[in-house]
């Protein structure tokens, strides 16, 4: 979608929707996934891909949550705290940053991960820093190497060098590729570091 391909998107749209409702005729299973990009694109755009289908996929999308927005949702996850609290940088994904209050009026978004982190005893800080400098594939193409460091160099990279004794945790996958190549410093899911608590007790 970022690069125009609507058509192919579509069609990516109606394949996962029919594989969904194979799998799920009754539409009451949740959809829980970890990358933004791809939970907010079916919460927020099939619906545009697939005008035809925008009733059944409205059916769906109140089913539709990153794995922390669920967590946070469900009596199923127990909150632990971590003996000692270990402090965490957290960079969304300029999806998530961009997704606006639920409904229920429960954490979502952002708002999502630095609970389910502060819930398992860690100290998080918000990184202000907009855009990794990814942008979705862009990013990626040699011709645009450049100004993505540029981005990236604006708030981010600076916030992560000094980081001090602070963990870096970042949920878009292309974030964590970036922060990594860019800075040397090792980036975690923000689960990863969820699972890593509970696992301590």
């Amino acid at each position: 979608m970022s690069k125009g391909f609507l058509g192919a998107a579509a069609r990516h749209a109606r394949f996962v929707l029919d594989q969904l409702n194979r799998k799920d005729p009754d539409q009451s299973i949740p959809i829980v996934g970890l990358e933004p990009a791809e939970i907010y694109t079916l919460k927020h755009d099939y619906s545009d891909l697939l005008p035809a289908r925008a009733r059944e996929i409205s059916k769906r999308v109140s089913k539709v949550w990153l794995l922390e927005e669920f967590l946070v949702r469900t009596g199923n996850f127990e909150p632990v705290r971590v003996a000692t609290k270990a402090r965490v940088k957290f960079h969304p994904h300029c999806h998530q940053r961009a997704e606006g209050p639920a409904l229920d009026n429960l954490p979502n978004g952002t708002r999502a991960t630095v609970e389910l982190l502060r819930m398992c005893g860690y100290d998080v800080d918000l990184i202000e820093a907009g855009c990794c400098g990814m942008a979705g594939t862009f990013g990626y193409e040699s011709e645009h190497y450049e100004l993505s460091q540029r981005i990236a160099e604006l708030k981010l990279y600076p916030v992560v060098r000094e980081r001090g004794d602070a963990l870096i945790a970042s949920t878009g996958a292309s974030c964590r590729m970036q922060i990594l190549q860019g800075t040397g410093v090792s980036v975690e899911h923000p689960i990863v570091l969820a699972a890593r608590a509970i696992q301590r007790l």
